[in-house]
């Protein structure tokens, strides 16, 4: 195992052993080994003000004759150009080549050949090609090129050596590929390699920043970038490492590489909270120097190759940082007397000593502080169903929890817990000795809350008070078909499935359209442990099966209970109280039997739903705008329902499920419908009176036939023919019997109410 690189691969060693042997043997790197960026400024004759700068003759600098070549990149409005005019980048670097060396000819001499003058024509140097507007990029050489050395002057920070990269990387990458042809990628040495990948720093204050580690070179070059270990030097021409910036590890500059473990030495003092974000690292150790680094959220997925786990250690003699059970732990204010005690032992212990086998997360590098107080800023990845967070934790970070894998369903949380930073997902479970304390805590994160009483039965959680059980939270929800087809894809580019890329979008999008199976069922129980079931809490029911049955004990359905995924609900009688946003799944197959003994709904709750209000033996159509709810808190005349504000959405029609169906169902039953508005909808009953007829012959009854033709929908002869005819094809006997009573009783009542003449008396 070679240490003395930034880079080497080594999937064999214990991550305790590389972590010791690399903190015994910093890396130590020299200024010509790397590339330095400088930050913007004026020169002399350039004034950086807002007005024009002074004219500055070109002067020839005669000791940058004698710089590397390098490669350039394209992009530029010369580049572009001399494309557009069918020039080949071998004939504009020559050209460009004469002009600025004083040729006249044609500049057909490239790479050593003969120019114009008789002369060997000469390709620009890295400082010409950074005034062009083209930046050197790092690419191997030839073999050619290989044994050459390039003479820097030492410390000398020019544009040459700001941007030249060192010959010992390109030998020790050289190398490495030909002893990966010599041996067809399967010899010791490329199993074990050691390299110097291109790096690029930046002066930060009095010490150097690490701003670019260009790890997407090894596999762009066919070397094996798999198993990696990555190792931040500690100190270039004795100069510290003291920062690693944000975009250091960026995807650009990672892409392809997967890295075992990535050790950042005891030099560096602040780390950016985006810098590993991006790279496929699953193990970060900080060294005992690291005092600031707030890490963003994490992504799974974001990585090239995507990133399966994350943990982070840390070094023994930290004072700012620990690791305990997993959990990355940042210290607040002054520790107590124990913690600095356990800082002191940390201290006496050396720099090279961290503890083995503390928790879940060993090695983790740092003294157990139980006491805190501290600052929770990750948890290691992927999670188990249940966490539990350490004691001594005082506030969560906003970035605890990893994005791309499933989140803890099941959090317990400490008795020092004062704030929760970020949000949680909405369907955890988080349990606490005081159950009133930790709701507050969490209430703008979100999750479930419940205390260490409560039990789990059939993957339900239930808790207890006063004698009576609440359902804290209900069964998981599935995976998407999108999250399954995503995660079938990635075990194909892991090789861990057999099926082709067709097959597995086949099998996804026959998923997305398949039915319900008939076992996606969930009936709550009446009784819990020998307590009955009363109360639906908080935000229990997120998720439910395709249909859902609640027992007859239940009185209350709290507020957050949407039942996304349902179909079929069931609500039974002796329900009090529906709370706000409840049964929302806009699946919910209608009508909905609301029983007569709820009292109070809130509001947005059965969006975009058809229910039956049993009090007022009425079926409504509700809304899919929450904002213009039709449910009440307190009953009016025995039912929860603003009927005054439905007709007007009547009227309207915008955002119901069936606008037809809303305006037959409020004619067939006329529940505090005041006249001038049921001739209203009659009106527009008549506007769409083809199809009101055909609705009515395919779901109607005979009291909708009834109270269509009393509210006189039927009084055109050629529509009432239409209707009949209509009932007769869709084989409504009934409903056609009864038209023709009522027509027949019509007519003989106008018969009736009409002055006979005396021809007709006596006529046979």
């Amino acid at each position: 195992m070679n240490t003395g690189t930034l880079v080497f691969r080594d999937d064999t060693t214990a991550i305790d052993d590389l972590i010791v042997r690399v903190r015994e043997n910093p890396l130590r790197m020299a200024l010509a080994d790397v590339t330095v960026e400088e930050p913007g400024h004026a020169i002399e004759g350039e004034n950086w003000r807002p007005q024009l700068a002074p004219y500055k003759p070109w002067v020839h600098d005669a000791a940058l004759d004698e710089t590397e070549q390098l490669a350039g990149t394209d992009g530029d409005l010369l580049i572009v150009g001399a494309l557009g005019m069918g020039i080949s980048d071998e004939e504009r670097m020559a050209l460009i080549g004469d002009a600025v060396h004083g040729g006249m000819g044609t500049g057909e001499a490239v790479h050593g050949s003969v120019g114009s003058q008789g002369e060997p024509a000469r390709t620009l140097t890295p400082h010409e090609l950074w005034t062009l507007g083209q930046t050197p990029r790092w690419t191997p050489p030839a073999e050619g090129e290989a044994d050459q050395c390039c003479e820097a002057s030492e410390n000398r920070e020019t544009p040459e050596s700001i941007r030249e990269t060192s010959d010992t990387d390109r030998e020790t990458i050289l190398h490495s590929r030909e002893t990966m042809e010599e041996a067809g990628g399967a010899s010791d040495e490329l199993c074990h390699f050691a390299t110097n990948v291109p790096l690029t720093v930046r002066r930060d204050g009095d010490g150097f920043a690490v701003s670019a580690m260009h790890l997407s070179v090894l596999a762009e070059h066919g070397l094996p970038a798999d198993n990696l270990v990555v190792v931040v030097p500690s100190s270039i021409d004795g100069v510290p490492v003291t920062r690693i910036a944000s975009e250091a590890f960026a995807r650009r500059f990672t892409s392809g590489a997967h890295v075992r473990l990535l050790v950042v030495p005891d030099a560096v003092e602040v780390v950016g909270a985006q810098a590993f974000g991006s790279v496929c690292a699953e193990a970060v150790y900080l060294g005992a120097g690291v005092r600031t680094y707030d890490p963003a959220p994490l992504d799974l997925a974001l990585p090239n190759p995507r990133l399966e786990a994350r943990r982070y250690l840390v070094s023994a003699a930290n004072e700012r940082l620990a690791v305990q059970d997993g959990c990355l732990l940042e210290k607040m204010g002054d520790a107590n007397a124990e913690g600095r005690a356990d800082c002191d032992a940390a201290t006496e212990r050396g720099p090279n000593d961290f503890h083995v086998g503390e928790g879940a997360g060993a090695p983790t590098g740092g003294p157990v502080r139980p006491n805190g107080p501290w600052r929770l800023l990750f948890v290691e990845a992927p999670y188990e169903e249940q966490r539990a967070i350490p004691e001594g934790v005082r506030v969560m970070g906003p970035a605890v929890f990893a994005e791309g894998c499933p989140p803890p369903r099941v959090l317990d949380a400490p008795d020092s817990l004062t704030r929760v930073d970020g949000t949680v997902h909405p369907e955890t479970i988080w349990r606490g000795s005081d159950r009133g304390a930790l709701a507050r805590i969490v209430q703008r994160c979100g999750g479930r809350v419940t205390d260490f009483q409560a039990v789990e039965e059939d993957q339900c959680w239930y808790d207890f008070a006063d004698g009576e059980a609440r359902l804290v939270a209900g069964p998981p929800a599935p995976d998407s078909v999108s999250r399954r087809f995503s995660s079938a894809a990635h075990a194909r580019v892991r090789k861990g499935a057999a099926l082709s890329p067709r097959e597995i979008a086949a099998e996804a999008a026959a998923a997305m359209v398949a039915p319900v199976p008939v076992t996606d069922r969930l009936a709550l129980p009446r009784m819990v442990q020998g307590v009955p079931l009363t109360t639906i809490a908080d935000r229990a029911l997120i998720t439910a099966p395709a249909t859902l049955a609640l027992p007859d004990t239940v009185r209350t359905v709290r507020d957050g209970n949407a039942c996304k995924g349902t179909r079929k609900l069931m609500l039974p009688a002796g329900l009090q109280s529906i709370g706000a946003h409840c049964f929302c799944s806009r699946n919910l197959v209608g009508p909905v039997l609301i029983p007569a003994s709820v009292a109070s709904i809130g509001e947005g709750s059965f969006e975009y739903a058809v229910v039956r209000l049993e009090a007022a033996d009425a079926v409504v159509h509700i809304t899919s705008d929450q904002l213009i709810s039709c449910f009440t808190e307190e009953a009016i005349d025995g039912v929860p329902f603003d009927f005054a504000r439905y007709d007007d959405q009547l009227l309207a029609g915008r955002g119901l499920p069936d606008h037809l169906g809303a305006l037959l169902h409020r004619v067939a039953a006329p529940f505090r419908l005041a006249p001038e508005m049921r001739a209203r909808i009659v009106d527009a009953l008549h506007e769409r009176a083809a199809d009101a007829v055909a609705y009515v012959a395919r779901e109607g009854d005979i009291a909708m036939v009834r109270a269509l033709a009393e509210a006189g929908f039927l009084d055109d002869a050629a529509l009432f023919d239409r209707q009949i005819e209509r009932l007769r094809a869709s084989n409504r006997t009934d409903c056609v019997l009864f038209l023709m009573n009522w027509q027949h009783d019509r007519t003989q009542t106008a018969r009736a109410t009409t002055p006979q003449r005396a021809r007709d008396r006596f006529a046979l």
